[in-house]
Formats: C-alpha cells, structure tokens, sequence
C-alpha cells in the first residue's frame, strides 16, 4: 500500500476563527464555552482551509493532500465541509467561515488568528508585508531550527494570493503557534500574569542537583554530570532560562538552604536520582510543575554503563518534548477527564485513539504502541489501558490464531493491570466483554452477562449495541434494528467495543450496504471490512470492475490475507472464475486452519456441502467468531439446497450456532422486554412456537428478495456464458 499521510496530528496549537476558538490537536471548536467535537478528517479540511485562507481549495486538492485515497470521491469533501459548517454554525447560502465557490471548491473567509491560551495579553497583529524575518524574536533559534517570537499570540489577516505563492498563511500560523507553543511560552500550566510565559515569554526552567543514592565519589561525580549534560542541552532552547545551584550540593539539604527567590523564580523544577549497581546504571528524571508540585512527566533508565552518553541524550530529548507540548486550559480540563495529569502520556493516548479509528491491522498495530507508549509515562492511566484491549479485540477479528491468542493475552495483563490499579473501575466491564469475544467459544457468556447488564436497567454504553449485533448473527434482523435504534452512538473520541454505526450496515440490501460503506470509508479510508464489504456487493450488483478496485486496497492493507482471500473467493464465484470440482476451485482454497472458514464459505457457494462441513467441523475454537458474525452474510450466497439441507442445519447447531442460539436469543429478547420495549416480531414469534430456525433476512421485502436473487441469477448467467465463450 502506498504511504499514506496521517493528516491529524496533536499539537495543541489555539486557533481563533471568527468568534470560534480551534482546538486542531482535541478536535474541537467552541464559542461562548460551548465545545463541538469534529472528527480528525474534517478538522484536516478545516486546516488546509487555513493554510489556504483567501483562495479557492477544489475538492481535488482536498483529496489529494487529505484523504489520498483511489476511492475517495469528491462526495467525501462536501460531508467534511457539512460536519464543519454545522460544526461553526455557519449558513452555506449566507456563510461567514466557509463560502462555496461554484465549480470551483471552498474558501475560508473569516478572520484567523492564533494564540497560546484564552488567558494571554491582546494579540499583536501580523502584516501581510511581514516576512519571518520581521517576526519579533526571529533572530533567537531553538534546537528545531526554528525562530521563536517573543509574542505569544498573533492575528492574522487574509493574505494575498501573490504573498501566499512565497510564505502561505499557514506557515506564518505554523511559526506562530509552534514556537509560542514550545518552551518559549507556553508551558503546561497558568499561573499569575506577572510571572507566567505567557506575560514575559521566558520559561524559568530549575534544573536540580541530581541525588546520588551510594553516596560514592564515582557515583557523585556522574550524577553532576548528567546534571550538567541536561543544563548543556536545555540552555540551547530559546526562551527557556536554566536556573542552576551550586554544584556538588545534597539535593534535599541544599535546597533547604538556596535563597527563597530562586525557586520562587522557577516555572518547572527538574530534579533526578543516580544509582549505580551490578554495572548498570539508573537514572531517575522528574520534571515538576513549580506552583503545584504536578508531576508533568517521569522515566527511569535502567542501561549499562557504557550507554551514559546515550542515556544523557535521551534525558534531554524527553524533557524537551515534555515542555513543547502545549495545552490550552479547556484541553487541560480534558486530559484530566481522560485520567492523566502527565501532557506527554495525554499526547500519546490521543494518538493511539487516533490509529484504533482508522481499522486497518497496522494501524491497530500503531495504537496498541501509542496506549503503551502512554501508559510508560503514568502506569494509572486507566483509559489507555482499555485502548490496548480495544485495538487488540479489533486487530484480533483480522487476525490468525497465532496473533488472536497473542492479543488475548495482551488483554488478559491489561484487565490484570487494571484491577491491580482500581479494582471497582467500570473499565473492568468492558475489558471482561473483550475477553469473552476474543474466545471465541463463550457467547452463551456474553449473552448471559449482556442480558444481566440490559436488565439492571442501567447497561454500560456499548451493550444494546453488542446484543443487536448477536441478533444480527442469529438471523433475528428485525429485533437487531430495533435494538440498534435505542443504542448509544460512539463520538470520535468516545472510547467504546462496539460501534453501533457499523452494525447497523449489516441489515441493508447489496446497493444501500455499498452507498452506506461508502460513506463510512470517506472516514475511514482503510478499513480493512469495509472495503471487502463494499467490493463484494458490488460484484453482487455486476460492477466487477469497481469492485476490483476495492479488493485490491484490501488486499494492501491486510496484513494477514485472510478477509482478502474471502472477498476473493465470493468474487470469483460470483465473476464465475470459481466452480465446483475444478482447478480453480481447487486453488481457491487454503489448506491452513485461518483459512478454513473461508474454505467452507466458498465449499457452500458452489455446493459442495460435504467439503464445506468438513472444513467448519475443523475451525479453531478462536476462529468460531467469524462463524457466529459473518456467515448471516455469507449465507446470501449459498443455494437454497445447501441452506436448508439438514447436515446445515445440524452443522450449524453442533457448534453452537444454530437453532438453540437462535432460541435463547429469542428468551432474552422476551425477558428483557419489560425494560426495553422491544418483543419478538411476528415472524420470529411464529419461529419460536413452531421451533423452527430463520435463516433469511426477514427485513427484506419480498421485492428486495427478488431483486437479490435476480442479481445472482445474472452473476450465474453471465459466467455460463464466460465459460462459453472460453470453451470455444
């Protein structure tokens, strides 16, 4: 797959346009302390708009720069600027933000500017004439290599487009924001207007004696050392003035005895501990918010003693980073909601919650890094551990038995941990229902424990979700839409299994599930089920050369091949590449345990029911997921004598997925209905009382059947006459 570009990043810049305040690192605008959510792409569009401000962006540079995407289409541009001008209230026939230009594309018309925090002094204007080099402090460089101006905010009015071709609006906001956002003046912490970075743009930076735990003259001498290499790297950023003691003094006795006025001068305190043993060498760092003791970020290095250079120059890099990021006092208040104190571990969960929303395996990859990566800096940040399980559920359903139990694994220390850390957290409700799925074997379980949460009357967020989509496995559609209709839709930084928006998909007819995931994929252009979904039913409308299209962006982002190699199979029944008996078919299926689900899909489609029961009988205990969530689908394309035969039917009730599954869903749905409303419909009900098993979607009008059966019929002609033709 060709690189694609993460358009979202996290840096915590405030931007100001018109009267809405723009958080592009949260994702949010607010006005009047009301906060909007948008999600990661349309706050992308927002920013190329920015960057932009005063000329026209046609939809093919939105995709080209955003969405880089072969099926992305201009469809995907017109929803984004819809989320924001809902977003910003914004009126597209009268608009004061965004104005749409006739075949052209979009402009940003109202007035930009950028500032560190609400609480900072009036912005300073910035002139169109101004070059970098008039920016005020552009003669003072940092370690990035950028210049840093003394002023904290700047407003920014519309350039114009001969000035744009040689310095754009947005590299003037970038140097703006960036380098106000960095230690020069924009630390993680308000404090009083006199003193604070914002007033005087100078961060005052204490950098302490480091302790020396054995007290040694070796161990002393490299603790002032380390102490000396991070004054050495610190000083050289600007804006920040290091205040350093005397050396060679005892940390705490010394710091008993230093003038008030120097640690009353302090932003932060930088303090540490050495201690040599057995060879290796740790280092402990802390980096502590002087007005309130917070600890903004801490690590240890545990590395033999031949690394000191390296571990000195990791100390420094990280304290750096720790005082760049930048966070305004409302995205303050939310990263304590989140559960963390500590900016750097804050950045990296935004980050990892980023990766999980794009459903792709390398990406889930990428998130289950970026929890960890932030769980390193605060081992109690709960809610990146429940990110770990999430995107290990999610990479688990696209995975091999080897990586499934890998992930279940993961997820089992994750809910280890955070008993471990708070044994009554709600957390743990969750993680249990990740670990049920990722069995594969225990659905009576999570049937049980859902229909004891919907019946407390008080269910976790995600359950009515999950229980629809045990409904939609069961063949019990109409229930399911009914059960997805009360549940709660997941936000885009809501943390949560299930996503009701997807399930809801599984319902529709071939055309409206390829307009729905269509839509859906505009913004998530890589998730990995989609596309699949999207080709196969093309190739069930006959648009096989579309549908091509998006089989290959499957195949390149998965990783493993095996939701690929079902698409594969269904196509090449469908195009008639694939019949019975012959070397095709033959070839088509894959004689390893991951595959054998699949194997039994295709077995079915071209009616070979001894082989299809045969591979079932065989799947991995882990891999009977994919048979209680897929096959509703799949059983779409099977022929009606392999659909209602009985070694079917007995197939799908020695494992556990037939008519008594179907039976007990149908009790929950009748015990749980004094507290949702919602009771068997007639065709079900008439199932029940006659004990037998639906198998169709009986949301479908019998005209929506037709219609599918004739598309098939087409498939099935048009390959005889394939075949035909190659005959002859």
């Amino acid at each position: 797959m060709a690189d694609k570009k993460t358009s979202y990043t996290h840096d915590y810049r405030a931007l100001r346009i018109g009267d809405w305040q723009v958080s592009p690192g949260a994702c949010t605008v607010e006005k009047n302390g009301e906060e909007t959510k948008i999600t990661p792409r349309s706050m992308d569009v927002l920013k190329l708009l920015i960057e932009h401000a005063g000329n026209v962006v046609s939809p093919g540079e939105f995709l080209e720069t955003i969405w880089r995407s072969p099926i992305a289409t201009d469809h995907a541009v017109h929803k984004a600027i819809a989320e924001l001008r809902s977003a910003l209230q914004d009126d597209a026939h009268n608009p004061s933000y965004i104005k749409t230009i006739p075949k052209r594309g979009y402009t940003l018309i109202a007035h930009v500017s950028v500032s560190s925090d609400t609480a900072t002094q009036p912005a300073a204007d910035l002139r169109p004439e101004d070059g970098i080099d008039s920016l005020p402090g552009a003669g003072e460089e940092t370690t990035t290599g950028t210049r840093a101006p003394e002023n904290t905010s700047a407003d920014i009015p519309v350039s114009s487009p001969e000035r744009t071709a040689t310095w754009t609006l947005w590299r003037k906001l970038a140097v703006a924001a960036m380098l106000s956002a960095l230690v020069i003046s924009a630390p993680l912490f308000l404090r009083s207007p006199k003193t604070t970075p914002e007033a005087n743009g100078v961060v005052q930076l204490a950098v302490m004696p480091f302790a020396s735990r054995d007290f040694s003259d070796e161990n002393q001498i490299l603790a002032e050392g380390i102490r000396e290499s991070l004054i050495h790297g610190l000083s050289k950023l600007g804006h920040l003035q290091v205040l350093s003691p005397a050396r060679n003094a005892e940390l705490l006795a010394a710091s008993q005895r230093y003038d008030d006025s120097y640690l009353q001068q302090a932003d932060h305190v930088l303090q540490g501990s050495v201690m040599i043993s057995d060879g290796r060498l740790r280092v402990i760092v802390e980096l502590v918010r002087a007005s309130d003791g917070l600890r903004e970020y801490s690590d240890q290095f545990d590395l033999p003693m031949n690394d000191i250079f390296a571990v000195q120059d990791q100390i420094v890099s990280n304290v750096t980073s720790a005082l760049r990021v930048y966070l305004n006092e409302s995205e303050r208040t939310q990263m304590r909601d989140w559960g963390t104190t500590n900016a750097l571990a804050y950045e990296h969960f935004l980050r990892g919650e980023f990766y999980n929303n794009q459903f792709s395996p390398a990406d889930w990859e990428r998130a289950i890094e970026s929890h960890q990566a932030a769980i390193a800096l605060d081992p109690g940040f709960l809610n990146a551990y429940h990110g770990i399980a999430t995107a290990a559920n999610n990479l688990a359903v696209y995975s091999g038995a080897d990586k499934i139990d890998k992930m279940y694994q993961l997820v089992l220390d994750t809910h280890r941990q955070i008993s471990q850390i708070n044994p009554d957290s709600d957390i743990l409700d969750s993680i249990y229902a990740i670990k049920l799925r990722l069995r594969g074997s225990s659905y009576v379980q999570q049937e049980m424990q859902l229909r004891e949460q919907i019946l407390s009357g008080n269910p976790p967020h995600f359950a009515l979700s999950h229980y629809a989509l045990l409904l939609i496995g069961a063949r019990m559609y109409d229930e399911a839409e009914r059960f997805l209709a009360q549940a709660t839709e997941a936000g885009p930084f809501e943390i949560s299994p299930d996503e009701a928006w997807s399930y809801r998909t599984n319902i529709l007819t071939p055309t409206d599930t390829v307009l729905a995931r269509k839509n859906q994929l505009q913004q998530r252009p890589y998730h990995v089920a989609f596309l699949g979904s999207v080709a196969v039913n093309l190739a069930t409308l006959g648009d096989f050369r579309q549908a091509q299209i998006y089989l290959n962006q499957q195949r390149e982002v998965d990783l493993e091949g095996i939701l690929a190699h079902y698409s594969e199979v269904i196509m090449g029944v469908l195009a008639g590449d694939i019949q019975a008996d012959t070397p095709s078919y033959f070839a088509a299926l894959r004689e390893h345990p991951d595959f054998y689900y699949n194997n039994g899909v295709l077995a079915f489609m071209v009616g070979d029911l001894e082989r299809g029961v045969h591979y079932w009988q065989n799947l991995p205990p882990v891999h009977l997921r994919r048979l209680f969530n897929v096959t509703h689908a799949a059983e779409k394309y099977f022929p009606d004598h392999v659909l209602y035969s009985p070694d079917y039917l007995a197939l799908l009730d020695s494992l556990g997925a037939g008519m008594e599954w179907q039976r007990r869903l149908m009790e929950g749905v009748m015990a749980m209905e004094s507290v949702t409303g919602i009771g068997l419909s007639r065709r079900s009900r008439e199932a029940y009382d006659d004990q037998r098993m639906m198998i169709k979607n009986n949301l479908w009008s019998e005209q929506e059947w037709s219609e599918h059966q004739h598309y098939l019929s087409q498939r099935l002609a048009q390959a005889s006459t394939l075949n035909a033709a190659r005959v002859h």
